[in-house]
């Protein structure tokens, strides 16, 4: 059975058609892609050099250790860190299908990150609650010294958390922008 009940040969109905007004092409879909590939690119370095970091950290504090509450401190910093970093690098770059269209994954990735950036960072950050909750009991727990020197790197986290929070959600705004900038692209 003939595709074309009338005969047509195929590349004259395409031939035939208007052209668009205002066509999207393919062109601006990757332009849009390569700019958010590139705020990534060194993200997976910065991942690895926060995990050996993170590892020399662990090291020293279980080799250092005097009690086997440290020790736990140090397996647990360990696995919480290469957890959060696991989740974040899952979070900003999603498994891709390769027959799916780059503007279908595009905006699949765009949706996740503006989702991770409205609040999934804090899900991500969980894996480090347990170190935070030990290294506060051992600091309020010495008796020993000034109460400023251990309560500093609490505050230290705190803030370094409202920098998160606010950070994240101008992230968010920019990468709202994006999806917006995206989708007008795609109704044409």
């Amino acid at each position: 059975m003939p595709a074309d009940p009338q005969g047509r040969d195929p590349k004259t109905l395409w031939q035939d058609q208007e052209p668009e007004t205002d066509p999207v092409t393919l062109d601006h879909v990757h332009n849009l892609a390569r700019r958010v590939d590139r705020k990534t690119r060194f993200l997976p370095l910065a991942i690895g050099a926060s995990l050996l970091f993170v590892g020399f950290t662990a090291g020293k504090v279980w080799f250092g250790a005097y009690d086997p509450l440290q020790r736990v401190t140090a397996v647990l910093m360990a696995i919480g860190a290469s957890a959060t970093y696991f989740i974040v690098y899952r979070m900003e770059f999603p498994p891709r299908d390769p027959a799916e269209p780059v503007s279908a994954y595009l905006r699949s990735r765009l949706q996740r990150k503006l989702s991770y950036r409205q609040g999934g960072w804090v899900w991500a950050m969980l894996p480090l609650l347990p170190v935070i909750l030990i290294a506060g009991y051992r600091a309020v727990s010495n008796e020993h010294g000034q109460l400023w020197p251990r309560i500093a790197p609490f505050a230290i986290w705190g803030a370094a958390w409202v920098f998160l929070a606010v950070r994240m959600r101008i992230r968010a705004r920019q990468t709202r922008a994006q999806l917006q900038e995206l989708d007008a692209l795609l109704e044409r």
